[in-house]
């Protein structure tokens, strides 16, 4: 069963794993696809920019042959009209001569507007002529109808036929195709930009999907050594880690997954010395009290009040231990109430100093203050005198006698500060990062007769944060001991 069982989860990991590079291969087609269809959109949007201004060009192009050509026309016309007498068929053979296309189409009107001459009626007159099956046109083009009028099809243009000062009559030309007006040149100009555009329509869709794969392995690249080093943190490899160093935001995403995985080792680590922490914590009285428990019982020794008193000690320091440890879950998590208000820092400061006291002089240490007043913050004062009572004691129970403990209260700029300062033993540089950690010693030796839980630099931490404020701790600058210096913001 278990060998079916391995087999079946190295299966599904092989699944999982091919699926995966199914994906990242998916990926990668999927964005260099986005590169090319960008590039698809961007050639077609100037396609259609590009056919749009050829429009535009094209009719005003069109526009302005045509009024040139009526504007020609109208003054062979108005030259011609005073010396055959009007519109006769001498006058309106000279139009011809100005050479109109067969592409576009000529009107004459009278000022009774109406059709006197028409291109196409002219064209077939000649046609017909040439062959011999009709007559030739009279003298005066009014005096017949034309065969054929063809009406403006489109766009017309119109220029007035002036003898003088006089109207005479009106010139309308038009186009009969779109591209009537364009010369052999223009259409080979306009054949070749399309094609040139097709043409790099196909070369930036190539361009674009090359480099959106090239573009996508980048990118893909450093996902997958993430993925990996993920990977191997799920399977129990706490050194993985990506080695990533680059400055962008690929970078930035695997020096932080670095950083990520440093942060839960160390918690692992503190996990585990935690459970080794407590149960330390709590075998050593329940062996004190188990052992004279059973001693009474054998008869050994005898259940007087001295060894009741034993039981009863072991019995308080339990329940100190079980206390610190709970306030210190309630404080990080954010359940226990704080009566924040605007306070004298003074006060719960001298008011610790003054509690702490008699402990530091039975020590045998010299205990000073440098306490400023008027330094106010918006605080709970029994949490801040609890705070500098935990440090006190901290220096206490690790400065030897003859020592000195030194606490200062001022304002620094925008923060109030407060200090505590001995000339015990100190911290090591290694242990700075770890002091305020659950039941942290600065004794390797983890000697109880001290009396200390191990919990009230990480029960002040918690306090410091609560209102805002921050706790460092540092050697001194003047000789063995250490400083703990705590900044909370004025009000």
């Amino acid at each position: 069963m278990a060998s079916s069982s391995a087999a079946s989860a190295g299966h599904n990991d092989r699944s999982n794993g091919s699926g995966g590079s199914r994906r990242r291969q998916t990926f990668r087609w999927r964005l260099a696809l986005a590169f090319a269809s960008i590039a698809v959109m961007t050639v077609a949007l100037a396609g259609v920019l590009l056919s749009a201004a050829w429009n535009y060009q094209f009719n005003e192009y069109v526009h302005d042959n045509l009024q040139i050509s009526a504007d020609g026309i109208a003054q062979i016309v108005g030259n011609a009209y005073p010396q055959y007498g009007g519109f006769t068929i001498e006058t309106l053979v000279q139009i011809p001569r100005f050479g109109p296309s067969s592409n576009i189409g000529v009107q004459v009107v009278d000022e009774k507007d109406q059709i006197v001459y028409d291109e196409a009626s002219m064209r077939a007159h000649m046609q017909g002529l040439a062959s011999g099956q009709v007559p030739a046109m009279p003298t005066s083009a009014s005096a017949t109808k034309p065969t054929v009028v063809l009406q403006p099809s489109g766009p017309a243009v119109t220029s007035p036929i002036w003898v003088g000062h006089v109207r005479v009559g009106t010139v309308r030309v038009w186009s009969y195709g779109a591209g009537a007006l364009l010369t052999s040149r223009d259409l080979q100009f306009r054949q070749g930009s399309f094609m040139g555009l097709a043409l790099a329509a196909l070369v930036a869709v190539a361009v674009s999907g090359l480099a959106g794969i090239w573009f996508a392995n980048r990118l893909v690249g450093p996902i997958e050594k993430i993925t990996k080093t993920a990977i191997a943190l799920k399977g129990g490899d706490p050194d993985a880690r990506t080695g990533m160093k680059s400055n962008d935001e690929i970078g930035f995403l695997g020096k932080t997954f670095d950083e990520m995985a440093d942060s839960i080792e160390a918690d692992r680590d503190m996990e585990r010395r935690l459970t080794a922490d407590v149960a330390h914590e709590l075998r050593t009285p329940l062996q004190a009290i188990q052992a004279t428990v059973e001693a009474m019982q054998d008869g050994v020794l005898p259940a007087d009040e001295e060894r009741l008193g034993i039981v009863r000690d072991e019995t308080r320091r339990l329940a100190r231990l079980t206390n610190g440890i709970l306030e210190l879950t309630r404080l990080e998590r954010g359940t226990v109430p704080f009566a924040l208000a605007r306070i004298d820092a003074a006060g719960p400061v001298r008011a610790a100093v003054d509690s702490l006291e008699a402990l530091i002089e039975t020590c045998e240490l010299t205990l000073s203050s440098d306490i400023a007043d008027g330094v106010v913050i918006r605080a709970d004062a029994d949490r801040l005198q609890q705070a500098v009572s935990n440090l006190l004691s901290n220096a206490a129970r690790y400065t030897p006698a003859g020592g000195k403990v030194h606490v200062v209260l001022r304002r620094d700029m925008t923060v109030a500060l407060i200090e505590v300062s001995d000339t015990g033993i100190g911290i090591s540089e290694e242990d700075r990062q770890r002091v305020f950690g659950r039941f942290w010693r600065a004794d390797d030796a983890r000697a109880t007769t001290t009396g200390g839980l191990g919990i009230g630099l990480a029960v002040t931490k918690e306090i410091v944060e609560r209102h805002g404020g921050t706790i460092a701790v540092m050697r001194r600058s003047d000789g063995p001991g250490t400083v703990f210096t705590i900044r909370i913001p004025l009000a």
